[in-house]
């Protein structure tokens, strides 16, 4: 394809990659993005059925606390799509009977320990030791954990207090909690459709060179791009590989960041085939599965659809068989699968991220993901947003 030129080349198109890619060309700059997926969207990806049913594989919920999340939103002219969650509950799956959250509290011991909330500091804890003293040992082993675990879908235990759940301004104007017509993955489909942007998908980056102080990205079957910028929006080990040979310093600061692989597997089902009671989610006190998480929030007349996340090692036959089991049928109307690499960060994740920032300064390399100050789809777009200010500094 030659040696196109761009102002941008971005590898990843997620929400991190596509939120830095929108913040370029917003601001004029000639933006490519490369994405070895088939399509856009990452950790947002939708399953979406001939018969108009929707359901989440990957991230499920939005708030109105996603400040810079919204801002993209109205820019794509895609505010009108925004679309209110059913209050329905989480639920636990505890010796295969569903039960309430509260049911699996000791209450005497969350009433002694609860205190410690008011004084305890999140600073220097991982999610375990300041859980575990503000819930109870055995609270936490018998319910928290669990819960909390579910949220990134993985083993939580050890993760930073602190990148959790974070307080953010709220937009009295939006929806507390919303999702988007046809799925959060109509998002990245929206930014991805933005002016001055192109985007490549299907096709993987296969190495990184500067030369002349211009990036020179070798994309499998298509050739050489060339641009100013390079921004990576991919998992911190691929964006290890791809860094390694020009910037081996920022390669190897980013190999240290542990990375866990997460297999879904979404199901749909007509109404009448599942006896289950609604549920937002679904979380195991000990299962191959951290969570089930489910289209009930949002109501359709005729399917109802749930998708679940489990553990590593488990396979494709032993998943099948536990969905089964736990929705008591087999009679899917369709299964999908979708398969993504998290970051598990453990204390100390904020000293290496300072670490790598002083590494990038004064370098047309920006790192942006999941993995600088937290999972959440907020933290995504601000890393961008931030990685851009940076970019527009040097222009």
């Amino acid at each position: 394809m030659g040696l196109s030129r761009y102002g941008l080349i971005i590898i990843g198109a997620g929400i991190s990659g596509l939120s830095l890619a929108h913040y370029a060309s917003k601001a004029g700059i000639k933006t490519l993005v490369i994405e070895k997926k088939p399509e856009p969207g990452g950790c947002l990806r939708t399953r979406r059925l001939d018969t108009g049913f929707w359901l989440e594989l990957g991230a499920h919920t939005c708030y109105n606390s996603y400040g810079n999340l919204i801002g993209i939103i109205e820019d794509c002219g895609i505010l009108d799509r925004l679309q209110g969650r059913k209050n329905v509950p989480f639920r636990m799956l505890v010796s295969g009977a569903v039960k309430s959250i509260p049911s699996e509290l000791d209450f005497l011991e969350l009433f002694c320990s609860a205190p410690r909330a008011l004084t305890l500091k999140k600073s220097g804890q991982t999610v375990e030791s300041y859980y575990s003293k503000i819930a109870g040992k055995k609270n936490f082993l018998r319910a928290l954990g669990p819960v909390l675990s579910a949220v990134p879908s993985q083993r939580a235990d050890d993760f930073p207090a602190e990148m959790l759940f974070k307080r953010r301004p709220h937009r009295k104007d939006i929806m507390k909690k919303f999702t988007i017509k046809g799925g959060l993955q109509t998002i990245t489909d929206a930014i991805s459709h933005s002016k001055g942007m192109e985007l490549i998908a299907g096709a993987r980056a296969k190495s990184v060179r500067v030369e002349n102080s211009l990036f020179k990205v070798s994309v499998e079957g298509m050739g050489e791009f060339v641009s100013d910028g390079l921004g990576i929006a991919v998992p911190p080990s691929e964006a290890s590989a791809l860094l390694m040979a020009s910037f081996p310093e920022v390669s190897r600061k980013l190999s240290s960041i542990k990375v866990v692989p997460v297999e879904s597997v979404g199901v749909t089902v007509k109404r009448d085939a599942v006896r289950v009671a609604p549920f937002a989610g679904l979380i195991p006190a000990d299962d191959s599965f951290y969570s089930i998480v489910s289209r009930d929030t949002v109501h359709d007349e005729n399917y109802r659809g749930f998708s679940f996340h489990f553990k590593p090692a488990v396979g494709e036959e032993a998943r099948l068989r536990r969905i089964r089991e736990v929705l008591g049928t087999d009679r899917f109307e369709d299964v999908s699968g979708n398969a993504v690499i998290l970051p598990s960060p453990v204390l100390g994740h904020e000293k290496v991220i300072d670490e790598l920032d002083v590494l990038l300064k004064g370098k047309r390399v920006f790192l942006t993901g999941n993995y600088f100050s937290g999972l959440a789809i907020e933290d995504c777009v601000t890393r961008s947003l931030n990685e851009f200010n940076r970019l527009n500094a040097q222009s």
